[in-house]
């Protein structure tokens, strides 16, 4: 395996910058927010972290710079709130899914990231009560199934994940969302630190909750995320390596399930403790 910084955690900045950075810190890979680069010239809203078009100048940019500083672009945001109690919403985040595949596919990439949504109309990862009904069930669902088909024609990957604030906020969700989607094109990215409700981060409980998800969904991970939690009453996320995810169990189980694609670290936003979280994964590979 190797070690990816996720392209959020440095402040936005032109893309030859932004990957000088990600390769000066010993990362061989990222995932790729498409506001993350100041070329695209797009700003993320509430609703939506992918733009309505890409064009090909901001890409042959992009993937120049990639190739310059040696590092791979393995997976592409595709967040937009697929659940949004709006229809309006729904159906514009899909024709941004349609545009943001074009521009991935064009980069050479496989994977790209989604959210399965919330209820909440301000923003795509906040938590709302509805979540729990059939009628954000079936909204998401719809939206997937409609985004999958697009996924399908350009030959690329959708990867979603566990979040405690979203609609898929446990292991069985995802099962039951892959299930329902019924497509090779639909995968899941393994965030152990996601895998935490409030009142769950705890030492004690580790090893059971991330050997549950694994034995829930291991065979169908396309993306491994290095973000780490805090120990806490509540949901509090910490630089990779200084909190309670057990990397040493993430990394063995990764292995078991056949694994073979990167680590990609997520949520450390301080550069100065960049190297920490490399050498805290790449001790153990």
């Amino acid at each position: 395996m190797r070690i990816g910084l996720y392209s959020g955690d440095i402040k936005r900045i032109n893309a030859d910058n932004l990957f000088a950075k990600i390769a000066k810190y010993g990362f061989a890979s990222t995932q790729l927010g498409f506001a993350d680069v100041t070329e695209t010239n797009f700003d993320k809203t509430g609703q939506f972290e992918i733009p309505s078009e890409i064009d090909d100048g901001a890409i042959s940019v992009i993937k120049e710079s990639s190739e310059k500083h040696g590092v791979e672009i393995i997976a592409c945001n595709a967040t937009f709130n697929a659940a949004h109690p709006n229809p309006e919403i729904r159906i514009e985040g899909i024709k941004r899914f349609e545009a943001t595949a074009i521009a991935v596919q064009k980069l050479g990439c496989k994977i790209v990231s989604v959210c399965s949504g919330t209820r909440c109309r301000e923003h795509l990862w906040t938590y709302h009560p509805d979540n729990s009904s059939r009628e954000a069930w079936d909204d998401m669902t719809d939206t997937l199934k409609k985004c999958v088909k697009i996924a399908e024609r350009y030959n690329i990957i959708m990867a979603i994940e566990t979040e405690v604030a979203t609609i898929i906020d446990t292991p069985e969700k995802a099962r039951d969302t892959i299930d329902e989607i019924g497509s090779e094109n639909l995968k899941m990215i393994m965030d152990c630190a996601n895998l935490f409700h409030a009142g769950e981060a705890k030492k004690e409980n580790v090893s059971r909750i991330i050997n549950h998800a694994f034995d829930i969904f291991g065979k169908d991970i396309i993306l491994a995320h290095g973000k780490d939690i805090a120990e806490s009453d509540g949901v509090k996320f910490c630089p990779t390596g200084e909190g309670i995810v057990d990397y040493k169990q993430f990394i063995q189980l990764l292995n078991k399930y056949n694994y073979n694609g990167d680590i990609i670290l997520h949520g450390i936003f301080d550069e100065s403790k960049m190297s920490f979280g490399y050498q805290t994964i790449k001790r153990l590979l």
